[in-house]
């Protein structure tokens, strides 16, 4: 299993969550900054393997999924969970590098994830890809313009890709939760605003209920969890 931004956050809760369910993770983070409280929370699981990969370049995706080959060890999930926003910002102020940090970070990187996993999904034909959007990513939220388009996207790739491999055997699923209790939304809306909150913890369960099949979902289909439920299942787009 591979799950990337699992530093902290849902990524954190993810991974711990199928390290004791028994899982190989490979858990992929952009920096070594939040490594120790990883460890701290997870434990010393020799199943639990921490990589600094940059997921927005393709070099080191493309290094990643070799390396990952050469373990031979079947990927049966991937969890593209790396997020990024830094502000709230009217959209004629947003500058031009702000705004495609964004789409490189929520975007780019679940490309380049999903570009270079396929192989190995079309090889096992079994198998989950599940991308994290978000609320931002079904309606679009005022200042947040950057992140609610490249969140728009990451739903648009998940149906593409689900719908260009309809009998390929693994599914592509995108799950997009309402606000979560995490440092990203404490630092856009304050600390007392983000307690209020669902917890990580609650959105990486449904999340494995989604791979275990325990929460039906059609491939190309999205997941809404808002307010500590699950207030939606979507089907994929007919058209």
């Amino acid at each position: 299993m591979i799950i990337s931004g699992a530093g902290s956050g849902l990524g954190l809760s993810l991974a711990d969550r199928f390290v004791k369910r028994g899982d190989v993770v490979y858990g992929l983070t952009r920096t070594r900054r939040n490594w120790k409280q990883a460890r701290a929370r997870v434990g010393s699981n020799p199943h639990f393997h921490l990589l600094q990969v940059d997921v927005t370049s393709e070099r080191a995706v493309r290094k990643l999924f070799a390396q990952i080959r050469r373990q031979k060890e079947p990927i049966d999930v991937l969890i593209n969970n790396a997020g990024y926003s830094n502000r709230l910002c009217r959209l004629e102020k947003e500058t031009l590098s702000e705004f495609q940090k964004n789409l490189t970070s929520n975007l780019l990187s679940v490309f380049l994830m999903c570009k270079h996993a396929l192989p190995l999904f079309l090889k096992q034909r079994s198998g989950w890809i599940v991308n994290i959007s978000s609320m931002s990513g079904k309606r679009a939220v005022p200042l947040l313009g950057a992140y609610s388009a490249s969140k728009f996207g990451v739903v648009a790739l998940s149906q593409s890709l689900a719908k260009e491999n309809p009998k390929a055997g693994f599914k592509c699923v995108t799950v997009c939760p309402g606000g979560m209790n995490t440092s990203m939304r404490a630092k856009l809306f304050g600390k007392e605003e983000a307690a209020r909150q669902q917890s990580t913890d609650f959105v990486a369960e449904k999340i494995m209920e989604i791979v275990e099949e325990r929460l039906p979902v059609e491939s190309g289909g999205d997941v809404v969890i808002r307010h500590g439920q699950v207030t939606a299942v979507n089907p994929p787009p007919s058209a």
